[in-house]
């Protein structure tokens, strides 16, 4: 009688060997830049139309609440958390590019999984910021640093 592991496996590279469909990485560095621009714009209105409601509420309560305008970057980092970790693995632009982020072995990423690759995002893009944008044009899934680091691929919508 012959023993068998009925453990799945824990390494990151034994889901590498997860199938993809036909064309799923076609086009997602480009979707991926433009996307990127699309949330930029969305992060920007957010931040204007919080720090307008900072100056209304610091003039209100005489100056207690400005202190409070130092808390607005996270509103970039909490679209990108709850938008990657969302039912939909994707923000407004990546969305309008047709892109969605995944994990390894193809399931969707959790509000933890979101948080550290945006985290990740902004930590390496201004640690190395030319390595990170060279490393997709060297590997055939079009994965950047931050994307081997959470164990996270970005794949067309359709897959």
């Amino acid at each position: 009688m012959s023993e068998q592991n009925q453990i799945a496996p824990t390494s990151p590279f034994s889901s590498e060997e997860w199938r993809w469909s036909a064309g799923a990485f076609e086009g997602v560095i480009a979707a991926r830049c433009f996307a990127f621009l699309a949330d930029l714009l969305v992060i920007c209105v957010l931040l204007f139309a919080a720090n307008i409601l900072f100056a209304v509420l610091g003039v209100l309560t005489f100056g207690l609440l400005w202190p409070g305008a130092a808390l607005t970057p996270l509103i970039a980092l909490a679209y990108f958390t709850l938008t990657l970790g969302g039912r939909h693995s994707a923000t407004s632009g990546m969305r309008w590019q047709g892109i969605e982020l995944r994990t390894w072995d193809g399931r969707r990423p959790g509000y933890l999984q979101g948080a550290l690759q945006t985290i990740l995002f902004y930590v390496t893009t201004a640690a190395i910021t030319p390595f990170v944008l060279l490393v997709p044009f060297f590997n055939e899934r079009r994965r950047c640093l931050h994307d081997y680091f959470c164990g996270t691929v970005f794949v067309r919508r359709s897959v």
